[in-house]
């Protein structure tokens, strides 16, 4: 099956509370709010990331999440070729780490 026609499973945050909480025999009300208070702390973590100091989380063993502050700079506009002050973000990235990836694979029946 080519890569077009191929399915393609989404896993929702409900599915994974619902899962979660099945495996852990815990109630999903406890799981939401244990995975709903991750992901602020991901997110505050996350946004902390400034001028003196970038921010990176071990989410799980093999994926890793970055936050690189990029300061107001100076930039030139491809369409039009003025020059523009872009505003400072913080740029977040994901990276998975090739053992996490083998570890994935390793499971292909």
């Amino acid at each position: 099956m080519d890569n077009k026609n191929k399915i393609k499973n989404t896993y929702t945050k409900d599915m994974l509370i619902n899962e979660i909480s099945s495996e852990c025999d815990k109630s999903k009300r406890l799981v939401k709010e244990i995975y709903d208070a991750t992901e602020d702390k991901v997110f505050d973590i996350l946004s902390s990331a400034n001028e003196n100091e970038d921010v990176s989380i071990r989410l799980f063993e093999g994926i890793v999440i970055d936050a690189t502050y990029i300061p107001e700079h100076e930039k030139i506009n491809n369409l039009t070729g003025e020059s523009i002050i872009a505003k400072s973000k913080i740029k977040p990235k994901a990276k998975i780490t090739r053992s996490y990836c083998e570890k994935v694979s390793s499971g292909i029946k």
